[in-house]
């Protein structure tokens, strides 16, 4: 292989079910699992909590899910209502959705404040608020945790532990006190996470995750995007002709 070349940069050869399956494997040696509801009251370290924000693709969430399941852990699925690439109202991934659910892991919101052009503390608790209503109706669970999705710094200024009864995963309690590994945009945004805990073995642990970033195959970041928006069109296409051919009609064209 070429050195240098962006696949040996970016470690595409990472981001795949099998290496992610000994990632959990390999930190579960050495962490506990715990979820947002339990920091406050847990003293014994070293724990970590394992998130996932949603922002792409269900699909690979379930998988995701299942490959967690498979280890005994049980991690928090931030679900994106304006997430351009997924529909939580869709049947077929509403199913997905609990199936994750039935897997044991915890639903949470990733919310999106550019949407609502949020300036004060009142307008983001009455919308966080809303949209974690429409989780809790849909799916019939308990919102308790918030993720903000792109947040900017002025969005980060909101700090505190909880708004709206959910826990701020940008919290300046965790910020300040629990190291974070990311995977944002398809690469370890900072220190891989093998590294951070085999070089700086950090006792309080936030990874986050975006199930998009990790396949079956070794793709770039660029490849998973496209595939996402590439099988979203071949399933609406589809469900057009799937809707016209119960109703005995046909597609008309030139």
């Amino acid at each position: 292989m070429k050195k240098d070349t962006n696949r040996e940069i970016y470690k595409f050869d990472e981001f795949t079910h099998s290496y992610y399956s000994g990632m959990i494997a390999a930190v579960g040696e050495r962490y506990r699992f715990i979820s947002y509801d339990q920091y406050l009251a847990t003293v014994e370290t070293p724990f970590v909590i394992w998130r996932h924000d949603v922002d792409f693709s269900i699909h690979e969430a379930l998988n995701l899910a299942r490959i967690e399941h498979a280890q005994n852990l049980k991690a928090t699925y931030f679900l994106l209502l304006h997430s351009e690439f997924y529909n939580i109202f869709e049947k077929s991934i509403s199913e997905m959705i609990s199936v994750i659910i039935n897997l044991g892991h915890h639903i949470a919101l990733h919310f999106d404040p550019s949407f609502y052009g949020i300036m004060d503390e009142a307008g983001l608790e009455e919308n966080l608020r809303f949209e974690s209503g429409i989780i809790e109706h849909i799916f019939g669970v308990d919102v308790t945790v918030f993720s903000f999705h792109n947040p900017t710094e002025e969005i980060l200024k909101f700090d505190k532990w909880s708004y709206a009864g959910m826990i701020n995963t940008y919290a300046d309690e965790l910020k300040k006190n629990v190291a974070y590994c990311s995977d944002s945009n398809g690469y370890w945004r900072f220190l891989g996470l093998t590294e951070l805990i085999n070089d700086r073995h950090p006792e309080k642990l936030q990874v986050l995750t975006h199930p998009e970033w990790w396949t079956e195959k070794v793709l770039s970041p660029k490849d998973k995007v496209w595939r996402c928006l590439d099988k979203r069109a071949e399933k609406n296409k589809q469900q057009y002709i799937d809707n016209l051919a119960f109703f005995g009609r046909s597609i008309i064209d030139w």
